[in-house]
């Protein structure tokens, strides 16, 4: 190992620490003072020694191909999560790091990135942008590309998203009574048996018991941009399940089942009108009964499934472990084990959330096909 000193432009010099790897192979840096090559030299020596030396042309890789490589040996991620991520790193994150080195980033370019970001768009963005930079790094420490993370935010992961104003169960019902009748059975199992749009479109008739008013959420079917269509399994362990269907919305559904599902036990229940129901085509008819009702656009499908969930705990009795088994909600895998929520519990929450129904809207008819 020496240091060497050569002339550069200007009559400089430069200063060339030159090293030896473990494997007997040679790496260099240059530094303009002496001062920063000796202090160099001396931190490789003292991590050699302490056997936490990294080789620094790891951290070299640039960090556009090292986070496609952590992407690609994540087999387990689900289509639509590679996708948003995919997003993330498209929209958010290569455009400020994408060229450099990951050993060049450093903690306070990650917060004036992260604080511009939070600027330009919502924090909950910003949010989940920042989780994914730090899950990379957090690999890339583990594999010795880099000694630390530059991520150290404390809180950026949290999102913190503003309280949504909800859709009443009367809203939910004009919405539902407004919107093309194709999709009326949509809304209908959304808000009130809170089932999420994926579930919702894994449907198939063979699913759909009327007689018993049970639903068994078994798949979900999924549109990812690289993969097209994709039917797997839900979101977790605990979204395969049975869930009861409150009584008053049993016609409806009936009439949907006559008139819009397809044909054949593995029709599907929500069929587009070229096979299965697109998002697109769905979120058409959505926006148009959102402003046939007067709610605005920023209104979620999604949010029906918290109006269910908020029904479904307000029905006296209802325990933790029996909503979460109707919401498909994952829990620790020794609650998975040693609780279990029974039928009869879901009824009694079907029952309970009928009787609401009824009640805040005497009279009710949910018109059919036609209606």
């Amino acid at each position: 190992m020496a240091i060497r000193e050569r002339q550069i432009k200007g009559g400089r010099k430069a200063y060339d620490v030159i090293l030896r790897r473990p494997n007997g192979s040679q790496y260099s840096r240059s530094f303009r003072s002496k001062r920063e090559a000796v202090r160099f030299e001396a931190q490789e020596n003292a991590d050699r020694s302490r056997a936490d030396w990294r080789d620094p042309a790891l951290g070299a890789v640039r960090f556009e191909d090292y986070a496609e490589q952590w992407l690609l040996c994540r087999p387990g991620l689900r289509p639509r999560t590679v996708e948003l991520y995919r997003s993330e790193l498209k929209c958010h994150l290569l455009p400020a790091f994408g060229a450099k080195a990951l050993s060049q980033i450093s903690p306070q370019e990650v917060r004036a990135w992260y604080a511009g970001l939070a600027t330009r768009r919502s924090q909950v963005t910003a949010a989940k942008c920042y989780r994914l930079l730090t899950a990379i790094f957090n690999t890339a420490v583990t594999d010795g590309v880099v000694a630390n993370s530059p991520c150290r935010i404390r809180g950026a992961s949290v999102e913190k998203s503003p309280e949504r104003r909800l859709p009443t169960v009367e809203q939910a019902v004009a919405i539902a009574t407004s919107i093309d009748p194709r999709y009326r059975g949509i809304v209908l199992l959304a808000a009130f048996c809170g089932l999420r749009l994926g579930e919702l479109q894994g449907l198939t008739r063979a699913d759909v018991d009327l007689a018993r008013r049970r639903i068994s959420v078994t798949k979900q079917r999924q549109e990812v941009s690289r993969a097209g269509i994709i039917v797997s399994e839900p979101k977790s362990r605990a979204g395969v399940r049975q869930v009861t269907i409150p009584e008053s919305i049993v016609p409806a559904l009936a009439e949907h089942l006559e008139t819009w599902s397809g044909p054949g036990p593995d029709g599907s229940l929500f069929a587009g009108e070229r096979g299965g129901l697109r998002r697109a085509s769905f979120y058409r008819a959505w926006r148009a009964a959102l402003r046939a009702v007067g709610l605005p656009s920023t209104v979620h499908l999604h949010d029906l499934r918290h109006v269910a969930n908020t029904l479904a705990a307000r029905v006296p009795g209802t325990t933790t472990k029996d909503l979460m088994a109707r919401m498909g909600h994952a829990s620790p895998d020794a609650a998975l084990r040693y609780l279990h929520a029974s039928p009869e519990a879901d009824a009694a929450i079907a029952d309970g959330i009928d009787a609401e129904i009824r009640r805040r809207n005497p009279g009710l008819d949910i018109g059919g096909p036609g209606r």
